[in-house]
């Protein structure tokens, strides 16, 4: 269970900084792409190097609901955190 947990939330967090990232790009928000970038090469290297492989189907389920999951509220939170500064 705990595996899942940690696929789940390391797939959500580089999914969503991903689209973050992506919008921080398109908008010119130059501080906010690099601390992205930074966070994303962090989660990368956690995956790479404590996740290597999918030893069951709820490993994969984990992958798959963590990177939808996260990408969606990636839009989200930065529509919500910019509209805000407005």
């Amino acid at each position: 269970m705990l595996t899942f947990i940690l696929i789940f939330v390391a797939t959500f967090s580089i999914a969503a900084a991903v689209n973050m990232q992506s919008r921080n790009a398109i908008l010119g928000h130059y501080l906010a792409l690099f601390l992205t970038s930074i966070f994303i090469g962090g989660v990368n290297l956690f995956i790479l190097k404590t996740i290597p492989s999918i030893h069951n189907v709820w490993h994969g389920v984990a992958y798959v609901l963590g990177g939808a999951l996260g990408a969606v509220i990636g839009v989200y939170a930065h529509k919500t955190i910019y509209n805000k500064r407005k």
